[in-house]
């Protein structure tokens, strides 16, 4: 079975279309400004398309294609103060939609409410409420939006998925809190689009349901419990009619099998790591029985763990293939007639990641393609499969051509102590040479940080002249639980050893100009910033940082923090240290305590809002950094946002400070207009 995607073939295409003249210098505006178009779905009759539309200076809107004629696309719904979030067909007359604060300053706390669309006649109802403790009175008003108020769920519903059924209804969750105001356990309820009355399902349910796993016809197959450092995976019995234990672990430290799906016959579709191989480093993909005594191995990904989804036929019966991800996206099709359809419209679209998308794959004569790669932003088409034509629909971003763009390229170079570490490289269009850099660290930091598809970070950087360097230092999910592993207790210590060696590897191969190189990056990117500085200030020229953290153990507070008591007490003290047991390691670690140490240029950004990493974290590393008489900080607060940034202004100041900073003090890498 393949496991590594298309990447390796279209980078070959797509570096002969690299042109030795330095790219056009584009607008800030160009890259953070959200895209024209996004999340489009076809309806289940293929006639339209649902998409999400922003205009400037406006809020997220939905809209309405027709695939059967040229009619222009129409907004059919709007939320005031909100922008929609996302989009599920119930019919072909009807959907439902999310809402948010996408890409705005946030002003009051909300939630994702709930609103269904009758299309034919436009009428729009709520049905869940977006307001924390909403007072019954108080109506929320909205683009065409008819209310009940007190008919409302309340906010802590949310939307699991809709259904197909026939019925228009959807599966919704209740998030539910103790007394404490720790998460507890999720509540699954039966919502009618109609009527707004949900229908609770709690017959045997197992204790403190944190995960649900339900089939497109509303019956719950699978659940995960947590409580304190243990989990349990739970099956629904058909027969029994009750839910049984499968599997169960601890937290962090065992292995927890994910059920994808549960076929006709009790066979499950499970993510899982093979024991048997590397340790058990090996994500699999297996259709197994819910005994263990029958194993299929459907997928396999070496280095890299399972994300993606499952694609079934509309009864939900037969598997048809698998979205994963490896250095690139890719799917593993089954059927054979979905392999040559993709087949198909990879011939027409070479140079891209062609992404399918279908309500009956195994029958719809329309299907969406959402194609992408490094350089081209999300391009959405409808192909039709009898006239075999591939028609655009929407450009994400109309007024970026991909030929400048950066070439994003995904290696892995090994570190000091040995490691196979993944690094992804976006190189700036011109001449080859040593270019000034930026090692840009990704926050989490157990996530996957990088991806091969366009990136506006990546590219603004790029567009500047800088080559940018996105190491997958140990602890980064993604890569297998050895990598994860290898970064327990390792907050400014081997983790950030990482992070030199890819800027001195990158320096060795001629790639970076090793007396230009700054070192970037949000959340645990700013505390790895701040710590490059403090460790390695013979690399590391300059830095940038935003809501970076400044003292690890003040994650362990709930006065600093919004983290949770239970993952603090359990999964934070695995990750980090305990913050009595590993005191002195995470002060040796933690950049507020090392600001003597720090002489080279410094920007630092945080929002007054936070509340994952408190602003007072970054008023900390400020006054220490002036008591140790440092002169070279420049820092700047942003009122109403939060972890990170949101509205447009804020990224076009904060990147323009970003891009000053850089002339100053690495040199001005592309030539100004």
């Amino acid at each position: 079975m393949k496991f590594i995607a298309q990447a390796g073939a279209l980078l070959a295409l797509l570096s002969s279309l690299v042109a030795s003249a330095q790219a056009p210098r584009l607008p800030i505006g160009a890259f953070f400004s959200p895209p024209m178009f996004e999340q489009a779905v076809l309806s289940p009759d293929q006639s339209r398309v649902a998409v999400l539309v922003n205009r400037p200076g406006e809020r997220t809107k939905l809209a309405l294609a027709r695939l059967d004629d040229d009619s222009p696309t129409d907004v059919v719904a709007a939320v005031d103060r909100l922008d929609i979030a996302s989009v599920h067909w119930l019919s072909p007359t009807r959907l439902v939609f999310q809402a948010g604060q996408r890409h705005e300053r946030r002003d009051t706390p909300i939630s994702v409410g709930l609103w269904v669309l009758d299309v034919p006649s436009g009428e729009v109802k709520q049905l869940i409420s977006t307001r924390f403790n909403i007072n019954p009175g108080q109506a929320q008003t909205g683009s065409r939006v008819k209310e009940a108020v007190d008919k409302l769920l309340p906010w802590t519903w949310r939307l699991l998925r809709a259904l197909d059924d026939g019925s228009e209804d959807v599966i919704v969750q209740r998030y539910t809190w103790d007394e404490g105001g720790e998460f507890s356990h999720e509540v699954l309820g039966r919502l009618s689009t109609r009527t707004g009355k949900v229908t609770l399902i709690t017959e045997n349910v197992p204790h403190r349901v944190a995960q649900w796993l339900v089939d497109r016809k509303g019956q719950p197959q699978a659940c995960i419990t947590q409580e304190g450092a243990s989990y349990g995976v739970h099956l629904f019995d058909e027969d029994t009619k009750r839910w049984k234990l499968w599997r169960s672990g601890r937290r962090g430290i065992d292995i927890m099998p994910a059920p994808l799906a549960r076929l006709p016959g009790g066979d499950l579709v499970v993510a899982d790591h093979d024991a048997a191989e590397s340790g058990g480093d090996i994500r699999i993909v297996q259709r197994q029985s819910a005994t263990g005594e029958k194993r299929q191995t459907l997928l396999s990904i070496p280095g890299y763990d399972w994300n993606g989804e499952l694609v079934l036929d509309r009864e939900g019966s037969r598997l048809l293939g698998l979205r994963y991800e490896a250095d690139a996206a890719d799917t593993a099709w089954f059927d054979r007639g979905m392999k040559a359809l993709q087949a198909e419209v990879d011939k027409l679209l070479p140079v891209t990641v062609n992404h399918l998308s279908c309500s009956d794959c195994l029958t719809d004569k329309r299907v969406l393609v959402r194609a992408l790669s490094d350089r081209q932003p999300v391009i959405i088409y409808v192909y039709d499969r009898e006239s075999r034509n591939l028609k655009t629909l929407f450009r994400s971003r109309p007024g970026l051509n991909a030929a400048d763009m950066a070439s994003r390229e995904v290696l892995r170079l090994k570190t000091r102590d040995g490691l196979d570490m993944p690094v992804q490289l976006t190189k700036p269009l011109g001449p080859p040479g040593a270019r000034p850099a930026v090692v840009l660290v990704h926050g989490g930091p157990w996530v996957r940080g990088n991806h091969w598809y366009w990136d506006e970070m990546a590219q603004f950087l790029a567009n500047r002249g800088y080559l940018v360097i996105e190491p997958e230092f140990r602890g980064s999910a993604g890569y297998g639980r050895r990598h994860e592993n290898l970064g327990r207790r390792q907050w400014g210590q081997a983790m950030q050893a990482d992070l030199a060696d890819a800027a001195k590897w990158a320096v060795d191969k001629g790639l970076a100009d090793g007396k230009r190189i700054c070192i970037a990056g949000a959340s645990y990117g700013g505390y790895a910033t701040l710590m490059g500085l403090a460790r390695n200030p013979e690399l590391f020229r300059c830095g940038f940082e935003w809501v970076g953290v400044t003292d690890p153990a003040s994650m362990f507070l709930r006065s600093r923090t919004d983290i949770e008591s239970m993952w603090a007490e359990n999964d934070l003290k695995l990750l980090i240290g305990d913050p009595r047991e590993d005191a002195e390691m995470l002060a040796a670690n933690a950049p507020v305590k090392l600001a003597a140490q720090i002489k080279q240029p410094l920007l630092m950004a945080y929002g007054a809002e936070d509340r994952r990493v408190e602003i007072q974290q970054g008023l900390d590393m400020k006054k220490a950094l002036e008591v140790a008489g440092y002169q070279g900080l420049e820092w700047v607060v942003y009122a109403n946002e939060s972890h990170g940034w949101r509205s447009l202004e804020t990224n076009v100041d904060f990147w323009g400070r970003v891009e000053r900073f850089l002339e100053r003090h690495i040199g001005g890498a592309a030539p100004k207009p």
